[in-house]
This record gives structure tokens, C-alpha cells and sequence, in this order.
């Protein structure tokens, strides 16, 4: 048995999980929130280190919110103290949010100064939250050294100015992501499908996202031909990127989590949702920019920080299930790696053809891969669905 096939095989048991709490969801949003903020700061700067620094800034808030995912995964949030904790951190986030576009400009200390509180009620948290189980918690202390000297560099860095405060950022995140690598894993025990479907509602916020950014976008066109044909091909793209997702990925992961021994969860969880789901979330920002540029000026020439946003945005998001299916099965998409080269090279091609063609053609570079990877997994595809919805009912 290989491949997608092992993830078609029947559930071996039921598992009576608790799903995600509104308190997770409220959380969430306001993370999600500081995530789009990041579109902010590659809208006003699509040179090549505007995108690394887009990319660094959403790497920092994305593993601070990963690191509340894992948490609440753990313990109960139900608790009065719990709950107000974590409504503390969101008040936190809210904060760092605020100061996401001028982040590398005067509101640097601000965005680290929250981002050192939330980072340390984090690991004060899940350290206290764990004392009834205290295996986890010896896992959890192994890594707080590294969870706490991260945000503290981080801090380091808003003090400081330029490419000083560009390196000690991108060394924060390093220590977090090599702590992660060297940490996680044993020790750690997932519950699987909530783990997922915070990973998976998160996704479908961030979407979301980018549908108010095509709307608040659309606002401003005359209500003619050329606003029914942005609209439509931009909410398109959205909507191509939810079924890229949420048709078979988003199930498949889930499945890998649950069938694997719970040795394994840790470091898989760690693998495929905390790292590998970057890339793709990291891929919904570049489109938001991309679709925002386009709408403005849909019969304008793309710039070509927009056709690299665009074209990137849809390779990264293509990426990150990619890695997904390796480290789950050993298997390579190449349809999907295709599709994201392709879309790359689309959108670099296509100088000086306006906006809108150039949406809709890389749109539909998209909408070809899903639909290659249907056919291609269409049986796999139609027993897992089977399967969940029988177990649903």
C-alpha cells in the first residue's frame, strides 16, 4: 500500500475530539489580521527585498500564532484564567498587528515589544497549562529556552535600525524554527483532527482575506463591463486557491495526522502544518497583492513586482502541499510543481499585457493543475470523501 492509498484505508477508530473554540476562532482572526497587514508592506515595496522582507515579517507573527495552536491543542481554554490569558495575547497581537506596515520603519519597537509579550504568556501558558500531564510538560520546558531567547532577539531587533534590525529578526526566527527541528517531537502529543482543523479554518480566514481585498478593491470601478470581468476573475482566483485546498489536501493531511502512531504526530504535525503550511499561506499574501494591483488598474500593464507576486504567490501556495505529500508519503507532486513553475513563467512572460489577461491566465494555470490532479486522484479522492462523510453520520 502506498501513496495516497494508505490515507483511502478506513479509520481503525473512532476518535471523540473536541473541535475548535470560539475563543480559538476569536484569536484567530486577530492573527489573521496581522498576517494581511503584511500585504501592506509588499504593496509599497515589490523589489526583491520587499518580498524577503514581507516574507521575513510574516514568518515571525506566523510561528507565534502556530505556537498558540500547538498550546491550545493541549490544554483545556475553558478555564477563567485560561480564557482571559489568552484575550490578553490577542489584545497583544492586535497590537503587533497595528504596527505590521511600518515594522521595519518607526513602529519597529512597538511590533516587538508585543510580540516579546505574546511570545512569553505563550510558553508561561502552555508550561503551567501542561502541570497535570507532566510528560508533555517535560517536552514543553526542553523547548522554552529557545521559544524565549527567539522573542528576545526579536526585541533586540526592534531597537535597532536597517538591515541590523533585518538580521537579528531573521535570526530570531531561525532559533525558533532550529529549536523546533531539535526539539519537537518527542513527548509532544497531538489530538489530530483539531490540530488540522485549526490549520484549516485559519486557511479559509486568510482566503477570506483576500476576498475583502478584491471587494474593497472593486469599490472604486465604475460599474461597467470591465468591473463585472475584474470582479469575477479575481474572486475566481480565490475561489480556484479554496479547491487547490480544501477539496483533497486539507482531508489527506488530517488523515496522515490520524493514522499516525502517536510517536510520529509530533514531529509530522510539526512538519507538515507548522512548517510546510508557510509557503501557502505565504502564497495567499502575494496574491492578495497581485489581485489589489490588478483591480486598481485592470487595463494597465502588470508591474513587475505584481507579475512575481502573482506568479509566485500561486507557485508557493502550489508548494506547500507538495512538501506535504513528500514528507507524509515520499511521493512527489509533480503536477503541482509544474503548475507553480508555470505560473511563474506565465506571469514573467506576459510584459506589458494588461492586468486583468494576466490575472485570468495564471488563474487558469491553476485551474488546469486542480483539475489534472482531479483526474489523477479522482478514485482516492471519491473513497476518502466516502469514507468521512460516513464516519460524520
Amino acid at each position: 500500500m502506498t501513496s495516497i492509498e494508505q490515507l483511502a484505508r478506513p479509520a481503525s477508530e473512532a476518535e471523540g475530539e473536541r473541535r475548535t473554540s470560539y475563543l480559538e476562532l476569536f484569536f484567530d482572526l486577530v492573527f489573521v489580521f496581522a498576517i494581511t497587514q503584511v500585504t501592506a508592506v509588499l504593496v509599497e515595496d515589490t523589489s526583491a527585498a520587499g518580498f524577503g522582507r514581507a516574507a521575513l515579517l510574516l514568518g515571525l507573527v506566523w510561528w507565534a500564532w502556530g505556537g498558540y495552536a500547538w498550546m491550545t491543542n493541549a490544554i483545556d481554554v475553558e478555564s477563567i484564567l485560561v480564557r482571559s490569558a489568552m484575550i490578553a495575547a490577542a489584545a497583544g497581537a492586535f497590537f503587533m498587528a497595528l504596527a505590521v506596515p511600518q515594522a521595519y520603519g518607526e513602529d519597529g519597537i512597538w511590533f516587538a515589544t508585543a510580540y516579546l509579550g505574546i511570545r512569553v504568556l505563550h510558553v508561561a501558558l502552555y508550561v503551567w497549562g501542561l502541570r497535570g500531564d507532566r510528560a508533555h510538560q517535560r517536552a514543553v520546558l526542553k523547548l522554552a529556552p529557545w521559544f524565549l531567547v527567539a522573542p528576545v532577539v526579536a526585541f533586540a531587533g526592534g531597537l535597532a535600525e536597517g538591515d541590523l534590525r533585518v538580521l537579528l529578526w531573521a535570526v530570531s526566527l531561525a532559533i525558533d524554527v532550529l529549536g523546533a527541528l531539535n526539539v519537537a517531537g518527542a513527548g509532544f502529543r497531538v489530538s489530530p483532527s483539531h490540530f488540522a482543523e485549526r490549520y484549516a479554518l485559519f486557511m479559509i480566514i486568510a482566503l477570506g482575506e483576500s476576498v475583502v481585498a478584491v471587494g474593497a478593491g472593486a469599490a472604486e470601478l465604475p460599474r461597467d463591463a470591465t468591473f463585472v470581468a475584474a470582479v469575477a476573475i479575481a474572486f475566481g482566483g480565490v475561489a480556484a486557491m479554496w479547491w487547490a485546498y480544501f477539496d483533497f489536501t486539507a482531508l489527506a493531511a488530517e488523515r496522515a495526522l490520524r493514522f499516525a502512531s502517536e510517536e510520529r504526530r509530533g514531529p509530522l504535525a510539526r512538519d507538515v502544518f507548522s512548517i510546510f503550511h508557510f509557503p501557502t499561506v505565504l502564497g495567499i499574501i502575494f496574491y492578495a497583492v497581485a489581485a489589489k494591483k490588478t483591480i486598481a488598474h485592470p487595463h494597465d500593464p502588470l508591474s513587475q513586482g505584481g507579475r512575481v507576486a502573482l506568479g509566485l504567490g500561486i507557485a508557493l501556495y502550489l508548494l506547500g502541499p507538495v512538501l506535504g505529500r513528500f514528507r507524509i508519503t515520499g511521493h512527489v507532486s509533480w503536477d503541482r510543481l509544474v503548475g507553480g513553475a508555470a505560473a511563474v513563467a506565465v506571469a514573467l512572460a506576459l510584459d506589458g499585457v494588461d492586468a486583468l489577461w494576466v490575472l485570468a491566465v495564471v488563474i487558469g494555470v491553476l485551474v488546469l493543475t486542480s483539475l489534472h490532479e482531479l483526474r489523477r486522484l479522482g478514485e482516492a479522492r471519491r473513497r476518502i470523501r466516502a469514507e468521512e462523510a460516513h464516519a460524520a453520520h
